[in-house]
């Protein structure tokens, strides 16, 4: 499909336009945050294809997450229709798989070997120490991971880590390190850093391998350049060298995953591996407001080690930025949920316009337990996992052990789940047997000949197993993925197991189960022919924390700021923002860590479109050895790196019944009244102006647009309802917020006390 370009140019700024029309040579694009950077490189794309004739097979596009990928494949198949099926479009750990799947016997892999997800290389380092003798109150098993993971990016072998081991902790990993990559290989999988690791190796090692990747690969593209690692790097270098058709796209001031090993020096220093490549500036944001772009300047331009830019803006002006100190984490929580009802409530947002930002995971406890009591809908971005729940871990783990027998980890997971009379000294007979014959532990479980080492009750136990997983390798061929799975939880004991545990267990996780199915038929659609069962697996291996994000409904989302990269939101919450927070402790041993947080917190502005809200407690408990107490905290410094003239400063105290401001408005409140000032006026220029809103007639909302019409309960106080969490209770208050009712409920349970519902979401029903 070709398309007329002259119009897609005439959407692109002139600086977009320069990049896009650069094919002659190497392009580095410094985009800045908000400047289009995705769209300038699959405008590119599109122009090599429609324009230069490039056949769309020598076209590789790769990014870092999943979402991303569908997102970049998606905008192509509107540029060039079904020409972008063959190109090579995807993340850097799912193209090298690709690649080890076609060549990994170059390094030893067969094709079905499998992806150890951080779950399988815990239990492995585990397992490991446990032979080893090494205590895990003495070294933590995730730390030894960690360091492994570190070495591989640096390119250490177990050998090289070894010989350098000068510390009892690095002792202890080059012990482990040894020992881990032995079961790796004896196991066939690969972990992530493999994935990059072994790719390059192999065409480092082969000449051929090279040219034919070489070949394949003529125009080659990359987003978030700023966020590549070494292996990244090295791989990406040593495939565009022959062609040098190199396109990539990133911004040194969103550079926030040094801890993963990437570092802003790859494309600071891009140009001196190729010093023929153009550089273009993209300097126009299509996101923010002038004053966010203004604030976001100030901060980032602390930064010694970056690639001088300026980002500009036609909205001019906006909101300025909101600065909130509460006396602790509970109140901080408190005034942000306030805020939220205010800004839903008189400036017509929706809960989906609106993120909290946070330095740690941890911090999400007090704002998701005030949300609760308001009734704020919200979704927590990298809370618990759904593929890391038990119930999936084990039905992936059976399926796993179909595709790859060799695989050790999975096959230790199921084999005695339910119990079937395979425990320790069966396994121990095993793997002394498995060795003498130069098997794996589940080669010779699933394959081997013939059994010798076990008792009769033993082996009776270990081929009722073995049958179990060669009837679904047969079924395998015939049905769907949802079929199998189906046919593993009932052949298996495993449902009648949940079932043992209680009704509401195995309920909620075999709906877990039931999603597992339904993810596997959303895959591959309507063509179940189409999938396989390692494809499958592959790709729920690879998945993050975002790519398993529901970003469906009405609700506002709590995240990290790490998490949040790559996104947009209205409204911005930047929360915790205090010294050893946000700046965070770690984060102070060196300039370029340093810098990198405060690249973080640039992130965090640059994500919001009209207005940011910046928060910190005065105080935050902590925890030492003689318990938990409140330590005083010091604002972060990155406040003050914002000019007063671009802040508004909030007094007042968070309550459940709403905000007290210090500084009242004009108008005069009811003391019960939740709202306790008007945010408009407060953002439209500090006028004092009030709005006034009216609490009469408080029917049920008007659906929003798209909504299907829905009737709610119609309460009024003194009223008696059920909940079906927090049981009976007595309505004291009904109030409108905005398009949305809610009401205040003082339940029975003293443990529960009064909460405050909204009444489109909550389970309630009134008793007569």
């Amino acid at each position: 499909m070709h398309i007329r370009l002259s119009p897609l140019l005439e959407q692109l700024d002139e600086q977009q336009r320069e990049a896009v029309l650069v094919t002659d040579c190497p392009v580095i694009v410094f985009a800045g945050a908000g400047s289009g950077k995705t769209r300038v490189l699959t405008y590119r794309v599109a122009y090599l294809v429609s324009c230069r004739g490039v056949p769309p097979s020598f076209i590789m596009a790769v990014t870092f997450t999943n979402k991303a990928a569908n997102e970049m494949r998606e905008r192509l198949v509107r540029l060039v229709g079904r020409a972008c099926e063959q190109m090579w479009i995807g993340t850097f750990h799912a193209i090298c798989a690709r690649m080890l799947r076609m060549h990994g016997n170059f390094v030893g892999l067969k094709p079905n070997f499998v992806i150890f997800d951080e779950d399988d290389q815990i239990a492995l380092i585990k397992r490991i120490m446990r032979e080893l003798e090494i205590g895990f109150d003495r070294y933590n098993p995730s730390a030894i991971q960690a360091a492994i993971s570190e070495a591989k990016v640096s390119m250490f072998s177990c050998e090289d880590y070894a010989e350098a081991a000068q510390t009892p902790f690095s002792k202890v990993v080059a012990a482990v390190y040894e020992q881990y990559e032995r079961a790796l290989r004896s196991s066939n999988a690969v972990d992530f850093d493999d994935l990059l690791l072994y790719a390059l190796r192999m065409i480092w090692e082969n000449e051929s391998l090279l040219r034919y990747y070489s070949e394949r690969f003529q125009y080659i593209h990359v987003d978030e350049y700023q966020d590549v690692n070494y292996l990244q790097h090295e791989l990406v270098c040593a495939l565009a060298k022959r062609h040098c058709n190199l396109f990539v796209v990133g911004d040194d001031d969103q550079a926030i995953y040094g801890w993963r090993k990437a570092s802003v020096k790859f494309i600071l220093e891009l140009k001196e591996r190729f010093p023929e490549a153009r550089v273009v500036t993209l300097e126009r944001n299509y996101r923010s407001t002038g004053v966010i772009l203004e604030a976001a300047h100030h901060v980032i331009k602390n930064n010694r080690y970056r690639h001088k830019k300026r980002l500009w803006t036609t909205r001019e002006g906006g909101f300025p930025v909101i600065v909130y100190e509460a006396s602790d984490e509970d109140k901080e929580a408190l005034f942000v949920a306030n805020m939220i009802r205010e800004l839903i409530s008189q400036d017509e947002r929706r809960y989906c316009d609106i993120a909290v930002m946070y330095r740690v995971n941890a911090q999400s406890r007090p704002f998701e337990e005030a949300f609760l009591h308001f009734g704020i809908p919200h979704r927590v971005v990298g809370a618990v996992r759904f593929y890391e729940r038990r119930e999936i871990k084990d039905m992936l783990a059976f399926m796993r052990l179909i595709v790859n027998p060799d695989d050790e980890v999975s096959l230790l997971r199921v084999i005695n789940l339910p119990p079937r009379g395979i425990g320790d000294v069966t396994l121990r007979k095993l793997r002394t047997e498995a060795q003498s014959k130069g098997l794996s532990l589940g080669r010779l479980i699933i394959e081997g000949d013939k059994i010798s080492s076990l008792t009769t009750r033993q082996l009776e136990a270990v081929l009722n197993f073995r049958r179990l997983v060669i009837g679904w390798r047969m079924k395998m061929r015939e049905v769907s993925i949802p079929q199998l799975i189906q046919h593993i939880l009932e052949e298996s004991g495993y449902e009648e197991m949940l079932k043992l545990e209680g009704e509401l267990q195995a309920l909620e996780r075999l709906a877990n189960i039931e999603q597992l199915m339904m993810a596997a038929k959303r895959t591959f659609g309507s063509d179940p022919a189409s999938q396989t069962l390692q494809s499958f697996l592959e790709q729920i291996a690879l998945l993050t924390p975002q790519d398993e994000t529901s970003w469906d409904g009405d609700a506002v989302t709590l995240l990290t700021v790490h998490s949040a990269k790559g996104l947009e939101f209205p409204v911005v919450f930047v929360v915790g923002l205090e010294e050893g927070l946000f700046p965070h402790i770690r984060s102070m041993n060196t300039d370029e860590e340093f810098e990198e947080e405060r690249r973080l917190f640039y992130v965090a502005l640059t994500r919001a479109k009209d207005l940011v809200i910046l928060t910190y407690a005065s105080k935050r408990m902590r925890r030492s050895i003689d318990g938990y107490w409140h330590c005083a905290q010091k604002p972060s410094r990155f406040i003050d790196e914002i000019p007063s003239q671009l802040k508004q400063w909030v007094y007042g105290e968070p309550t459940l019944r709403g905000f007290i401001r210090t500084f009242q408005p004009t108008a005069v409140m009811h003391p019960w009244q939740s709202v306790a000032f008007n945010i408009r006026a407060l953002l439209d220029g500090h006028k004092g102006k009030e709005r006034a809103e009216s609490e009469k007639g408080m029917t049920a909302r008007t659906p929003d647009e798209g909504c299907e019409s829905e009737t709610l309960i119609e309460l009024e106080p003194g009223d008696r309802v059920f909940h079906t969490k927090f049981g009976t209770g007595t309505v004291r208050m009904v109030e409108r917020i905005g398009r949305r009712m809610q009401a205040y409920v003082l339940f029975d349970d003293p443990a529960v006390g009064e909460k405050c519902l909204a009444l489109e979401y909550a389970p309630l029903r009134k008793i007569e």
